[in-house]
């Protein structure tokens, strides 16, 4: 609030109260961002275990720290579990298990933009994950890829922070009103 270049007024204080909700969405979202790619990391742990694959835990935490990148990290973590596991499976069992990796991140990342990513982070961003979805298919359209959908979820918390702000203000201030009536 001291380096904004304008004098103590009101819109001063309406500037300075914008900025920090939007700041505060970012923050949230990012942090539940890492919760998700802690997950996500658990579970290609838990499945590389299942399925044998050398290396589980530490390709798992790989796709976990990867993950906080997202759509990237995972395209990144995919490629030493599959090179890996067709060192390991291919000579000796064949191509099942390198395919069943392939399929495990698939189901993985299924679960990780279909569940988890709209749960935990539409509860911490206050977004409902139906929200969540269209917001990251319209931001991959619109603003072209994974930039698109990196931004969607903050774009779509700010948004929502202004809108709350200074459109839906009035109708919840005359809902009000009424009820107290």
């Amino acid at each position: 609030t001291d380096y904004l270049p304008v004098r103590e007024s009101q819109v001063k204080e309406e500037i300075v109260f914008v900025l920090h909700s939007i700041n505060d969405c970012l923050i949230v979202f990012f942090r539940g961002q890492v919760l998700v790619a802690m997950c996500v990391g658990v579970l290609l742990t838990f499945g590389f275990l299942l399925i044998g694959l050398e290396y589980a835990i530490l390709l798992g935490v790989m796709a976990g720290l990867l993950g906080i990148i997202p759509y990237l990290g995972v395209a990144l973590s995919i490629i030493p579990a599959f090179i890996l596991a067709m060192i390991q499976f291919v000579p000796d069992d064949g191509w099942f298990k390198p395919i069943l990796v392939l399929v495990w991140f698939a189901a993985v990342q299924a679960m990780e933009g279909l569940i988890i990513s709209p749960k935990i982070i539409g509860d911490r961003v206050g977004l409902h994950p139906l929200t969540i979805i269209i917001a990251v298919m319209v931001g991959t359209t619109l603003l072209g890829g994974i930039m698109g959908g990196v931004l969607a979820i903050p774009l779509t918390a700010a948004l929502r922070t202004l809108m709350f702000r200074y459109i839906w203000r009035d109708r919840v201030h005359a809902e009000g009103e009424s009820i107290a009536m």
